[in-house]
């Protein structure tokens, strides 16, 4: 990967904490955790008693992987990784947090295992799994699918971040009355880029890794991102336990959904990255369909780099704990790689044709929606209703006009591939093949 970067010296290399604020931060992220850990104590014993019965919770990581996490706030990360101290120990104390809450989430899960067991029959038949790289205007195309209650079913993102039957019962009306609080936890910035709900689906892999600590990974330098945050197979070694524990998050919270809140005949329709799953999914539902939209991977990575700086600048993580943002030199060695491999294995895993598989130009998405949403319909053997097109088109033009966002951009968040160092005309040559597939699908 060396020929396709060139060493670029980026302004918040040499940029440092404010010392004040992170120390405040680290205090009250020290109180935070002993409010928690005497609520934990107390359920401590009930954990215990639901561990002997039943299966660790896919909530919980596996204490492998709390281990790599102690271990890495002081071992990962190079000088030029500009990972400052105060980021160690805020990461130590934030995973020392999960640590702490492990008895607690496990007590909420549980509560459903006794109280809703019967959950595990619901029957998930023909999910349809629109697994795409980052960057193609999949969560826009999930919503107008969406919108379509009759024949999809999309847990949201309040279901995956508090994916527990009980809560879901009591806190209903709570979390319609908090969905415009949820928006203003994103600065402005970032939510021109991306679109936030409590009550709408999302990227789901990104809820599944919420619990895993992954959130946490780009805080740590490029080649610890690299590791945590990948979503095709790399040489670099990836943890197999995230990926179990990213499978039976999904496998029970979508029967939960269906169980809370099915219809018949609707689909299960999940929306994400998680191609290192793709053939897991594929093997555990024979019935499942599988989407994806391909777009110029040269436009793709600049726009990703660019999600990724503004989200580590302007997301609640930021703002609730205080985290130096990382740097643009740390995106760009995370993203250039890890979405070279997707390219790849996107490549292999949707190229055949197959009667389960369907791959949408995104030239395609663009400029023609209606015959989009037609052929995703004609793909699931569902009938398309009257308004569905009418209804996302008028969405397209409004609220999902790509134009009107883009030009609104901050230039210091919106840098080219060029001015990041990434030598375009090599990128393309290294993805020659995906390139030729791509173009041979728009012709």
């Amino acid at each position: 990967m060396d020929d396709l970067i060139e060493d670029v010296d980026f302004e918040d290399d040499h940029q440092k904490p404010k010392l004040i604020l992170a120390l405040a931060k680290i205090l009250l992220q020290c109180v935070t955790t002993s409010l928690w850990l005497m609520i934990s104590v107390a359920c401590l014993p009930l954990f215990l008693l639901g561990l002997l019965k039943w299966e660790l919770p896919p909530t919980i990581p596996v204490w492998s992987r709390f281990c790599k996490y102690f271990t890495a706030v002081f071992t990962e990360g190079k000088p030029k990784d500009n990972v400052p101290f105060t980021n160690r120990v805020l990461l130590f104390l934030i995973f020392f947090d999960v640590l702490v809450k492990v008895p607690v989430n496990g007590v909420c899960w549980y509560i459903d295992e006794l109280l809703y067991p019967s959950y595990h029959k619901a029957n998930i038949d023909e999910p349809v799994f629109m697994i795409t790289a980052p960057r193609t205007g999949s969560t826009q195309l999930c919503h107008y699918l969406e919108d379509d209650v009759d024949n999809f079913l999309v847990p949201t993102i309040a279901e995956g971040l508090f994916p527990y039957i009980w809560i879901w019962k009591l806190a209903v009306s709570v979390l319609q009355i908090k969905q415009e609080r949820f928006g203003t936890m994103f600065g402005t910035e970032l939510r021109k880029r991306h679109e936030f709900s409590w009550v709408r689906g999302d990227t789901w892999d990104g809820i599944a890794r919420n619990w895993q600590f992954s959130v946490c990974n780009c805080y740590l330098g490029s080649a610890f991102m690299r590791w945590g945050y990948s979503y095709a197979r790399l040489n670099e070694p990836i943890d197999e336990e995230l990926l179990k524990s990213i499978m039976l998050f999904t496998k029970y919270v979508i029967k939960k959904v269906a169980y809370c809140r099915g219809k018949p005949k609707q689909h299960v329709l999940l929306k994400g990255h998680f191609l290192l799953i793709a053939k897991a999914l594929e093997q555990q539902y024979p019935d499942a369909k599988f989407v994806t939209v391909v777009r110029n991977p040269a436009n793709r990575l600049c726009s990703y780099v660019n999600l990724i700086k503004v989200t580590v600048n302007d997301s609640v993580y930021k703002m609730k704990y205080g985290l130096f943002p990382t740097t643009w030199r740390v995106i760009r060695d995370h993203v250039i790689p890890t979405q070279i491999a997707y390219c790849e294995q996107e490549m292999l895993f949707y190229k055949d044709p197959a009667d389960n598989k369907l791959v949408i130009p995104f030239t395609m998405y663009v400029n023609n929606l209606s015959a989009t949403l037609q052929r995703i319909y004609s793909f699931c053997n569902i009938p398309i209703p009257d308004d569905v097109v009418s209804n996302a088109i008028r969405i397209q033009s409004t609220t999902h006009n790509r134009t009107e966002h883009q030009a609104s951009y901050d230039p210091n968040f919106n840098k080219s591939l060029r001015s990041l160092g990434v030598k375009e005309n090599k990128l393309q040559q290294h993805l020659g093949e995906y390139i030729e597939w791509i173009n041979n699908l728009e012709d």
